[in-house]
């Protein structure tokens, strides 16, 4: 029974066991440029041999030292959260499976045993959203899962298509003669990391418990489909598929900007700031900066993490309540546990000299140098601003001393196994951008700027700052009419992709059955083959029945059937 209860905490040191070694053998791989394959022969007959592939360099390494730290923090904070959970075994046993997943898909180099940790992880991802089960939870995971069925049959169909090129390695290919290979993967991307027209699961996914979310929705299964481009990148890079693919991604960033700042789920806001910077990774990948892409990848996991973990206790004080109209007051009596929150929600921003900041400055100075678009270039610079404003309204709603919470809840955070398990993540949310850009991407870029464009992204942070200033201090002074609640009510349903995502292909769906089985199968098909057919037959037998009844016919009958005897005796 102690090992039971201690289960959380075993794993948590085991995961961080495991990540200082993947740690160690990264700064090795990095300073010595190595890179490993590994082929191990499963079975071989004739000419035709099963092979298992590894691959090994420190972009592997990198990512899975951080999946393993983020998993060790959430283990130990799992012990604080599932705490009242009957099953404490069947939980860890999923959270392990889904983290063995995302290894088999990090270092395979193959497209079949990339399918078997992609399958994983919708599979496992699944079953650990509906492990509440409810009915909120099982509409959710069935939007989750059918949405991540279809990357699957990308990846599947690639795997046919790479069967004519004599290989399902790809890191051998310099190019796909089959340029159908393109759209798969990047829309088998796509599905993974929510971008538009697949972006409705991942907000319906907060349905489950916030250790899951901080996991699962924030640096492993929403990042799969980028790490995914990223190692096709070097097929894809010359494609017309990431031109596209740089329209929807910014279109992502701007749908869930716009849709966080009238959320009022504490937890969606946090998802739908995840959707926004998926379409940020996206958008750096669709303009080439494979290793710019990364960098945000990971630094964007560990504070990510870090305000899952801290939504999930402010829910938890706050006696479930999700809403943040319920909020506030929280800084004088969390002050830790808020300090990490508005730190956290600072990186998110891009404020300076944290973790955030390192990686989304020099990408969007990046872009801002090579793009040549001016209403792309106009959508990117209001999602940031937007970025910047639903991040303020969060810390506001939070942090400030107007409390609408009920005097008998329990609003402190003295629960040593919470700050413990958050702190690792929060350093690293602070310091892991500096650390990474010196450690990691030391190669020195070039940024080539007018003065007009150094001060977008610093104009654009302090206008919607001030604007949501303005909009907090005098919303009680506005009276919303019909027109504005209307057009509020539609904000917060992400441009209505969700209705078109679940509600409209069903209805379209069902109705065209309706109709097929009116039409055809109880009209032309009913009516025509059997009956037509029916009626036909007993016509004509009626008539032949009638034939069969005089002396006559009966007669020759006989007479006829004693000379086929007599032929067949002699």
């Amino acid at each position: 029974m102690n090992l039971m209860n201690n289960i959380y905490k075993i794993f948590s040191l085991l995961n961080s066991a495991i990540m200082v070694t993947l740690l160690i053998m990264a700064m090795i791989f990095i300073y010595q440029e190595t890179t490993i394959i590994l082929d191990w022969q499963i079975m071989g007959m004739n000419s035709s041999s099963i092979t298992m592939s590894v691959l090994i360099d420190w972009m592997a390494l990198v990512f899975l030292s951080t999946v393993m730290l983020i998993t060790g923090s959430i283990c130990l904070f799992s012990a604080y959260y599932m705490k009242g959970d009957t099953n404490k075994t069947r939980f860890m046993f999923l959270l392990m499976l889904f983290v063995a997943s995302m290894v088999c898909l990090i270092i395979s180099p193959n497209m079949v045993s990339i399918l078997l940790g992609w399958d994983g992880l919708g599979l496992t991802s699944y079953i650990l959203v509906v492990y509440y089960q409810n009915e909120s939870s099982c509409n959710a995971g069935m939007l989750t899962i059918l949405s991540n069925r279809i990357g699957d049959v990308c990846i599947l169909m690639s795997i046919a298509i790479l069967s004519y090129a004599g290989s399902w390695n790809f890191f051998c290919m310099d190019g796909v003669q089959y340029k159908a290979i393109y759209c798969l993967i990047v829309v088998a991307g796509m599905t993974k990391s929510a971008q538009i027209p697949f972006s409705a699961w991942l907000p319906a996914a907060m349905a489950a418990p916030t250790p899951v979310s901080a996991l699962v929705h924030s640096s492993t299964l929403v990042t799969a489909g980028v790490y995914l481009i990223v190692r096709f990148f070097h097929i894809l890079e010359n494609s017309m598929f990431l031109q596209i693919l740089l329209v929807i991604s910014v279109m992502t960033m701007l749908m869930a900007g716009w849709g966080a700042n009238f959320e009022v789920d504490l937890k969606k806001i946090v998802a739908l700031s995840t959707l926004s910077q998926l379409g940020l990774m996206m958008m750096i990948l669709s303009m080439g900066m494979k290793n710019v892409a990364f960098f945000h990848m990971i630094s964007h996991a560990m504070f990510k993490s870090t305000l899952f973990m801290s939504a999930g206790v402010m829910i938890h004080m706050s006696n479930s309540a999700q809403d943040t109209r319920l909020m506030g007051g929280m800084g004088g009596s969390s002050p830790t546990l808020m300090t990490m929150f508005s730190i956290m929600n600072l990186s998110l921003l891009g404020f300076p000299f944290l973790s955030g900041f390192f990686s989304k400055d020099l990408s969007l100075d990046i872009t801002i140098s090579n793009l040549y678009n001016m209403f792309v270039l106009a959508l990117i610079v209001i999602a940031t601003g937007m970025t910047v404003s639903y991040s303020l309204r969060v810390i506001y709603l939070a942090v400030t001393n107007n409390t609408n919470n009920k005097s008998a809840y329990s609003l402190e955070d003295s629960d040593s196994t919470v700050i413990t398990s958050m702190l690792v993540l929060f350093f690293m949310g602070v310091l892991m951008g500096y650390l990474f850009s010196w450690l990691v991407v030391w190669t020195p870029y070039a940024l080539v700027m007018t003065p007009l464009n150094k001060y977008y992204i610093l104009c654009v942070m302090l206008i919607s700052g001030a604007i949501v200033l303005l909009a907090l201090t005098y919303k009680d002074r506005m009276s919303p009419g019909l027109i504005l609640t209307l057009f509020l009510a539609s904000s917060s349903k992400m441009w209505n992709l969700p209705l078109l995502s679940t509600n409209s292909p069903v209805k379209l769906v069902l109705m065209t059955g309706l109709t097929s089985a009116q039409l055809m199968d109880k009209g032309w098909l009913e009516m025509y083959p059997p009956k037509s057919m029916f009626s036909t037959i007993s016509f004509y037998s009626a008539i032949i029945q009638k034939t069969q009844t005089t002396i006559m016919i009966s007669a020759y009958l006989v007479t006829f059937s004693l000379l086929v005897v007599f032929v067949l005796l002699y």
